[in-house]
């Protein structure tokens, strides 16, 4: 019986590590990545405010400068279903709102994986997400 208990234990830690990871590095769906000068730590929840319009600046003081994939995409689509609870198109009306009011600026909008990786690349305070087969040692992918 305590064997069992144990067990039990045990597979509940390890669940909760790969629950743990997935939230920031999505599964097997997408990898958040961030400029390799970016030493801030990554969860759900902070990337979730980034790209909700909530968080702009990172704890140094860096200006966030997020990116998307096209609307269309399927990466897109998990990253809004997994991340933000939204579909596409929902997050497409949040960033309206908060334009129309003056209130932020939606991330830019960039064509495929690897210029998600560029526009990263080239901004200290970038942050984007990608599949996990297009990550390389030029973005810090956060997990």
């Amino acid at each position: 019986m305590m064997f069992r208990k144990r067990l039990g234990i045990g597979l509940l830690a390890a669940l909760l590590a790969v629950a743990s990871t997935w939230c920031v590095a999505g599964g097997s769906d997408f990898v958040v990545i961030v400029n390799k000068a970016n030493r801030s730590s990554l969860d759900k929840a902070t990337v979730a405010k980034i790209y909700s319009g909530e968080l702009v600046a990172w704890p140094d003081g860096t200006r966030v400068a997020a990116v998307d994939l096209p609307e269309n995409d399927p990466t897109r689509v998990n990253f809004s279903r997994d991340v933000l609870g939204k579909t596409v198109s929902s997050v497409k009306a949040l960033w309206a709102q908060l334009v129309f009011s003056g209130r932020a600026l939606p991330p830019k909008q960039a064509a495929t994986d690897e210029d998600v990786k560029k526009f990263v690349i080239s901004n200290r305070g970038g942050i984007g997400y990608i599949r996990p087969s297009s990550v390389d040692d030029t973005v810090r992918a956060d997990n």
